[in-house]
């Protein structure tokens, strides 16, 4: 476990120079510096010495396993390797050296911090110059000549580890390509073509976003070195073509979720870039100093700082959770606004039990206009369509006369309407609007309105605290209401009859008709009702409930047919966030019960895990049973498993997605209707490419009183379940 702690410390502390935590891709870079072996040497024994610091003074663990406080160790020693001879005074330098660094990357980071400004490249920078001037006064420290580029490339082309190096310099590239390759091996001080296409090679494994970003920051770059008439040759040394690439994936698609904006930004900031680059150059120059990324890191931290202060967030969005990817950032980003684009609203519920149908819904033309056209109607109604049985000259025909109303959410009761009397059938009380009417404070800003309730009816008083679901009083016929309904609107101030707000409702129940006989249920969230579409609020099966109600510290275990066992447990992270924990493979699954759903919101770890396909099986489960009820949703797409298709739609990614991963769960086998015990979830993973379905993976979730006994993969894989 420690060895492994080392070694993702250290090859993450490779990988973070171009913003990754990819193995491959540090391994890669790691090649490139050994080009030069000494100074891939020390600066492995750089990182491991400021990472074994960091865990002594006890800074982050997970940011030094990262390589958040190794990274600028890497450039640190290579910078130095390739200025100094090695020597006695040339260790105790290094020693000094990587405490400074440390000190002055937790104070940069934390200064920075206070911005939401990230601290990229500072650290090295500011240590480089600081050693850099200070040491020039020490006589036993001799400038490594060997190292120069030009001396180098005259005095050891005999050597091995040069002629690797340069073996692919002669082939005859167009300028544009051989300067961006060369650029990318200047990174780690080894500008040749065939270190360029190592770290290519890696790029393109570790994101295809990042690697069209690093040819997007360069060329631009490259044409603008044209248009101004400067030596495009220049890009190569200095680390002053990086910081074009560095630039185009920080902005690009690392600080910021990537799309079309970010793309445009990374090509309007390549003049920027280059300003700042000649402004600071010039003034370094003075003090006999290399600039190399510091005006990549300036306007990186710059325009963090100014994307931060923005009142609205358009077209650039910054990314909240850093998971060191392009496409995963983005994947689980369109997934999130998908899923849970509605998730921030209060939670409201119907004001009923049973089946209404929505008689008047939002810009409703009878009385639902202007201010007050965010409002909705309900009736009960029959096969017919009628609101009534007999003749419909009673109030007591219609159906939903005197039906219970219920607290569409928790909160205080603030008014109460309780003095007028239920209209005869088709007269209307227009001197009393509202009629009788409840207004409850949700104590968020929101009230929520019931009108024309039946006189006397009220369960409850001013003042009362009601929860979700508890019964208020019944449908009447009071005020403006010609036969018997409910009127329910949500406003932001307590009066009666104040404006209308649209507000989405957070789960019901939709009945469709198919073919004129069949229904179809479906289950909407964080949607307004239609007019005249007939719904349910979902009842909540409580044994159901309890079966997905997964608390910390309980374990589940599955075992297959043929033997194998597999135990889960159940724990919190900081945040207060469930999730599924599976030792074996390593994988999490996130996941919330709100008592009405059951739902993963990510996965981490072993796609081929068992986990994760119980994370597909289940990733949106109602929590009550209903018969042929279909329940949607969509899975991110850097789950996808055929390579070839993923590859494109990464290149493309920020512009179009053309794949798609579909689920969908239905309620089947269930012995009882209206007391079911034993029941089954399917469930269906559908992978689809320009809309057309391609692969699907099946799932099936076996309850036998209430209590989940199989899950089964594809009609093939079962596993007995025990909690």
């Amino acid at each position: 476990m420690q060895l492994k702690f080392w070694i993702d410390s250290t090859l993450n502390s490779y990988a973070q120079i171009f913003f990754s935590t990819n193995k491959v891709l540090a391994i890669f870079l790691l090649v490139v510096c050994f080009f030069y072996p000494i100074s891939a040497i020390i600066s492995i024994l750089f990182v491991i010495a400021i990472n074994a610091l960091s865990l002594l003074i006890g800074l982050n663990k997970e940011w030094i396993k990262d390589g958040v406080y190794g990274f600028n160790a890497v450039l640190l020693s290579i910078s130095l390797v390739r200025l100094y001879e090695i020597n006695s005074v040339f260790v105790l330098v290094c020693v000094s050296s990587m405490v400074l660094l440390l000190i002055n990357t937790v104070w940069i980071s934390t200064m920075l911090a206070k911005y939401n400004a990230p601290m990229v490249s500072l650290p090295f920078l500011f240590t480089f110059w600081i050693v850099s001037l200070g040491i020039r006064t020490l006589p036993d420290l001799e400038i490594n000549e060997m190292t120069l580029l030009e001396t180098f490339q005259e005095t050891n082309q005999s050597d091995f580890f040069y002629q690797v190096a340069h073996s692919m310099d002669f082939l005859q590239l167009p300028k544009a390509i051989e300067v961006y390759l060369k650029t990318l091996g200047s990174v780690f001080f080894q500008p040749t073509i065939f270190a360029g296409v190592l770290i290519s090679i890696g790029l393109i494994y570790f994101s295809r976003i990042t690697f069209t970003l690093t040819l997007i920051g360069l060329f631009v770059a490259f044409i603008f070195y044209n248009l101004i008439g400067a030596n495009v040759n220049d890009l190569n040394v200095n680390l002053t073509g990086a910081n074009y690439i560095f630039m185009a994936i920080a902005l690009g698609g690392f600080y910021l979720i990537p799309n079309k904006w970010t793309y445009l930004l990374v090509i309007i900031m390549v003049p920027v870039l280059l300003l700042l680059y000649l402004f600071f150059n010039k003034i370094l120059l003075v003090f006999q100093l290399n600039a190399f990324t510091f005006s990549f890191t300036v306007c990186v931290v710059l325009t963090m700082f100014l994307l931060n202060h923005r009142a609205i967030h358009k077209y650039l969005h910054i990314v909240s959770i850093q998971y060191y990817s392009a496409e995963k950032t983005i994947y689980k980003y369109v997934s999130s606004l998908n899923r849970f684009k509605n998730a921030h609203f209060f939670k409201f519920s119907l004001p009923f039990w049973g089946e209404w149908k929505v008689t008047q819904g939002y810009d409703g033309k009878i009385t639902h206009l202007n201010e007050y056209k965010h409002a909705l109607d309900f009736s009960i109604v029959d096969f017919e369509e009628k609101t009534y049985q007999n003749n419909g000259a009673s109030l007591k025909d219609f159906y939903c006369y005197n039906k219970p109303v219920l607290a569409p959410a928790d909160g205080y009761v603030y008014f109460l309407e309780n003095t007028i009397e239920d209209n005869p059938i088709g007269e209307v009380d227009v001197e009393n609007n509202w009629g009788n009417t409840i207004v409850i404070n949700h104590l968020n800003g929101l009230y929520s309105q019931i009108s024309h309730i039946k006189k006397d009816s009220f369960k409850v008083q001013i003042g009362d605290f009601v929860t979700k679901g508890t019964l208020l009083a019944t449908c009447g016929n009071s005020g403006r209401s010609p036969e018997p309904h409910i009127h329910f609107q949500i406003q932001l101030n307590p009066m009666i009859g104040w404006t209308t707000l649209h507000y989405p409702l957070a789960y019901f129940i939709e009945k469709e008709k198919v073919e004129n006989i069949k229904t179809k249920l479906s289950l909407k969230y964080f949607e307004v009702p239609k007019e005249n579409s007939v719904i349910q609020a979902v009842k909540p099966d409580e044994v159901l409930s309890q079966t997905f109600q997964f608390h910390p510290g309980k374990k589940i275990k599955l075992t297959s047919l043929d033997g194998n066992q597999y135990e889960w447990e159940i724990l919190t992270n900081a945040w207060n966030t469930s999730y599924i924990y599976c030792p074996k493979s390593k994988s999490f699954a996130y996941f919330v019960n709100d008592g009405t759903l059951f739902y993963f919101i990510d996965f981490e770890g072993d796609k081929k895990s068992l986990l994760f396909d119980f994370y597909l099986a289940c990733n949106r489960v109602i929590l009550g049973v209903y018969s042929n009820l279909e329940v949607e949703d969509q899975i991110p797409l850097h789950y996808f498993s055929n390579k070839v298709v993923k590859f494109i739609q990464d290149i493309i990614a920020p512009f179009y997605l053309f794949t798609k991963i579909s689920y969908k769960s239905i309620f089947v086998e269930i012995n009882n209707e209206h007391e079911p015990t034993d029941f089954q979830i399917q469930s269906k993973v559908n992978m689809q490419f320009f809309g057309r379905n391609k692969t699907d993976k099946q799932y099936a979730l076996t309850f036998v009183n209430k209590q989940l006994t199989t899950f089964e993969i594809d009609n093939q894989t079962k596993f007995l379940c025990e909690f």
